[in-house]
């Protein structure tokens, strides 16, 4: 893929980034056929990563700290760290309380299954370790993303069985940088 880069955002892309959080979280709602939980469900995930990359710039890349892919210019992906989302924290019963939270992993649809996630996910350990930061979680509702982890990391720490509805686990995994990286 020619003219594709991974960066840091930029203030005046914030309209596009949340377009595409937009764009992503509905399709994903529909490939996990989870379109009929209630459109409030999907609002406030949208509200939630807008909140996530507004922390980002408000502290300059300290609280959440998000990178983003683009190809010639368009934004096809994101990952982002920060700390550990409330649902991780009193699901683990405080365990993962002090850990970073690798979050927002997105591509776009239309760029799915060609490494795009695997190098944002690698390029975002490299700040990770380059920040001395040794261990990290991560957590999903969404059974698509599920297979990857599984497939990545194998089995989550903690399952939240049904936490969705019926079939529809919360999973959460605990994983050290240096592990991850030597995969």
């Amino acid at each position: 893929m020619h003219n594709l880069v991974v960066r840091r955002p930029k203030f005046d892309e914030i309209d596009s980034i949340n377009e595409f959080f937009e764009l992503v979280i509905r399709d994903t709602f529909e490939r996990n056929g989870l379109s009929d939980l209630l459109e409030k469900t999907m609002e406030e995930e949208i509200a939630d990563k807008r909140k996530c990359l507004k922390e980002d710039f408000e502290s300059h890349g300290a609280n959440r700290y998000f990178l983003i892919v683009t190809i010639d210019n368009l934004v096809v992906g994101s990952i982002e760290y920060g700390p550990s989302n409330d649902l991780i924290i009193t699901s683990t019963n405080g365990a993962l309380k002090d850990l970073v939270e690798i979050g927002t992993v997105f591509v776009n649809p239309k760029h799915q299954r060609k490494g795009i996630g695997n190098l944002i996910l690698f390029r975002i350990l490299d700040e990770l370790e380059n920040k001395g930061i040794k261990e990290f979680c991560l957590d999903s509702g969404y059974k698509s993303a599920q297979k990857i982890w599984f497939h990545k990391f194998g089995e989550p720490e903690y399952c939240l069985k049904d936490y969705w509805g019926e079939g529809a686990d919360h999973m959460v995994w605990r994983l050290k940088v240096s592990e991850v990286m030597r995969r």
